[in-house]
């Protein structure tokens, strides 16, 4: 279930308190934990829509979840603490595997917080490095965000990946301010997957194949690699969103030999062998494409 309400974060709540942990750290902040395995999975997530708890299940792994009421991308001087007190208090040494991960915001969380558990494995799913202006003063997005303290604790997420044990970043190529953040992620221990034309749904494409609990897996293991990342990759081949999203940016730039060549391949997919089929496609796909461009006049 990727798409959750507030009566199953409450559930959620009830299960902590059963199974492991639950606590407000702030107005803006919560922490869900929920005992089941020698791995445990660390996620930071925000909003109605979560995917860890699935995750960890899926894997029978425990969950650490630090849920966020907002965009407050983490900066909170109370979960600071609360993390420095899991630190203290050998939280994370109980565990055989530790596996942080987010993407979005979310991954800027895990690439920021890693460092609490030093030799845990890493998975962001298109990063943010940061939002200080001083590191990133060609990102023009989250304008909000600006104003928030982002140093010294937990504050930029390059280096706090540093104390991992492998890290993973998947992103976007073709989304040059998401690949520019990607590309401030560069040790020698660090893995970089590209899924070009995703777009901004980065995590909502990896949950619509199904691939999130088997990339944990290998992440957990420190098996995620570029080869075994691209058998699972092969999935966006039948997964109709993705599709659609190529048509949309073929469209737009009027990419005609392209758009057909696609075309051929979905119609292929369907074990459609129809001409007039993927004549229809194409006029539909380039209609859409005139109407783009008039817009854009």
């Amino acid at each position: 279930m990727f798409e959750q309400n507030s009566d199953q974060i409450a559930a959620l709540q009830i299960l902590s308190d059963e199974l492991g942990f639950f606590e407000a750290i702030d107005a803006q902040h919560r922490a869900f934990h929920v005992t089941a395995g020698e791995t445990l999975l660390v996620t930071f997530e925000s909003g109605a829509k979560l995917w860890g708890p699935d995750v960890a299940t899926a894997l029978d792994a425990s969950l650490l979840m630090i849920h966020a009421d907002g965009p407050t991308w983490f900066r909170s001087p109370d979960l600071f603490d609360f993390v420095d007190d899991l630190t203290d208090e050998g939280f994370f040494d109980d565990f055989d595997t530790v596996l942080f991960a987010g993407a979005g915001m979310g991954a800027y969380g895990a690439g920021a917080f890693c460092v609490a558990a030093p030799g845990a494995e890493v998975l962001l799913m298109q990063p943010i490095a940061t939002l200080e202006r001083a590191k990133v003063p060609w990102e023009v997005r989250n304008r909000k965000a600006w104003s928030l303290r982002w140093g010294p604790r937990y504050s930029y997420a390059p280096r706090s990946v540093q104390a991992a044990n492998r890290v993973t970043v998947i992103s976007d190529p073709t989304e040059t301010l998401d690949a520019m953040h990607a590309s401030l992620f560069q040790d020698d221990h660090t893995t970089h997957l590209r899924i070009p034309h995703t777009g901004a749904h980065v995590l909502t494409m990896l949950h619509g194949m199904n691939l999130l609990p088997p990339i944990c897996e290998a992440a957990l293991s420190s098996n995620l690699t570029r080869h075994s990342f691209a058998k699972l990759w092969r999935a966006r081949r039948n997964y109709r969103p993705y599709l659609n999203s190529l048509v949309k940016k073929l469209t737009k730039a009027n990419r005609k030999s392209l758009l057909r060549h696609l075309s051929r391949h979905t119609l292929a997919r369907k074990e459609v062998t129809s001409s007039a089929q993927e004549l229809d496609l194409v006029s539909k796909a380039l209609d859409k494409a005139k109407t783009v461009r008039a817009q854009s006049l």
